[in-house]
């Protein structure tokens, strides 16, 4: 079965906060790390989350991403939810929510991989959020 994550990684303690997303495995430039998957990863649209205990609200809000045009939150399955926050990352992603997640460089097994939150969740220019500090969410 195809899963969201196209590469081998594993979760740990991440030196950026709290928890982050580490390839078990060496990745090329340019190769696919991320792919969005339906059978595993969860979309909500705006009047979803608004009818959710606050609890549950707060959460899809920190490991979701948005996508403004569609105003749909779309939440990670597995380890993708916990890529951290660089203004230097070391994916590219090829879209708000739905896009690819390629290597930007080389990466050895143990690199942690991050992702420039302003690039992948339009809630970080449409609705102003400050989520640009580490934390292991995607906005």
């Amino acid at each position: 079965m195809r899963t969201m994550m196209m590469v081998r990684t594993e979760l740990r303690a991440s030196p950026i906060h709290g928890i982050g997303v580490f390839l078990s495995e060496h990745v090329r430039k340019g190769q696919l790390i991320w792919r969005f998957d339906s059978r595993i990863d969860q979309v909500f649209s705006d009047a979803e989350l608004s009818e959710l205990p606050t609890i549950l609200h707060e959460f899809l809000r920190t490991y979701s991403t948005l996508h403004g045009d569609l105003r749909i939150w779309v939440l990670c399955g597995d380890n993708g939810r916990h890529f951290n926050h660089s203004d230097y990352p070391n994916t590219t992603s090829l879209g708000i929510a739905f896009g690819d997640d390629v290597a930007a460089e080389d990466l050895p097994a143990g690199t942690e991989l991050t992702s420039d939150y302003r690039t992948i969740c339009d809630a970080m220019r449409l609705e102003g959020t400050d989520f640009i500090q580490p934390q292991s969410a995607n906005c």
